[in-house]
């Protein structure tokens, strides 16, 4: 391995205790595109500290296809938590499931569903339910547009309901032969006001160990324009992750 692979993978080890996770997934990272059969992923990180304050959080995440002919089925599931002194800061808990359904030319349809909880964001949980069609434009460029059900409860138990426009675009940048950056972007603005969206972009390192084992940098921010409650409306947050495919 090169020195400078060397030297990036040891500034990520460097850097794990420092960093956290946040419960965001990247469907266009995950999924096994254009490959057939069945296949898991187990991926996760963890950090602690100990001083005057003992700091714990841990992330881990599952993610399954299984692909056929002219249809791709994709599901993942994911649990974080922090803890300091052992008393719980923040808590996540994400699943979403996809359906790929693939035609002779782009762009394939889409159907999809996903349920996340976190109280300590201020929302109890929130529901999404949405079509989309997807587009290759090429290996490494994919984009998606759509329109979803949102149905959001926050901590007072006020429940909204917003048909969305959802969109995105995924493009992966080969930077030596075993180091790729992936940068996604998605929007989902409300149909009937531009004025209440959400944006997430989320930009990683890819760092292949070799043909099973991963290690990923990631950078992600997520902005709400209406968040619930009194929750803030803009997110950041950074993670190294450990990811190793069985198949």
């Amino acid at each position: 391995m090169p020195l400078l692979n060397k030297a990036l993978i040891v500034s990520l080890f460097s850097l794990s205790s420092l960093i956290f996770s946040e419960a965001i997934v990247n469907v266009e990272d995950l999924r096994r595109d254009g490959e057939k059969g069945f296949f898991a992923n187990i991926s996760g990180s963890l950090s602690f500290s100990r001083g005057n304050r003992n700091r714990d959080s841990f992330s881990l995440q599952t993610s399954l296809d299984y692909n056929q002919e002219d249809l791709e089925t994709f599901f993942v599931v994911k649990r974080s938590q922090k803890q300091i002194n052992n008393n719980n800061y923040d808590s996540a808990t994400l699943s979403h499931l996809r359906l790929n359904f693939l035609f002779d030319k782009d762009p394939s349809l889409e159907l999809f569903a996903q349920y996340s909880k976190n109280p300590f964001r201020k929302f109890n949980r929130r529901e999404l339910f949405g079509i989309g069609s997807r587009f290759k434009l090429n290996e490494n460029f994919k984009a998606g547009i759509g329109l979803m059900n949102e149905k959001e409860e926050d901590l007072l138990a006020i429940t909204n309901n917003t048909l969305r426009i959802t969109s995105y675009i995924h493009n992966e940048f080969i930077i030596e032969e075993n180091i790729i950056f992936d940068l996604s972007i998605f929007l989902q603005p409300d149909i009937d006001s531009f004025s209440d969206y959400k944006a997430t972009l989320i930009g990683q390192f890819d760092f292949h160990v070799n043909e099973s084992f991963k290690i990923s940098l990631q950078y992600n921010t997520f902005f709400d324009s209406r968040p619930p409650s009194d929750a803030v409306k803009k997110e950041e947050g950074f993670a190294t992750v450990f990811s190793y495919n069985f198949n």
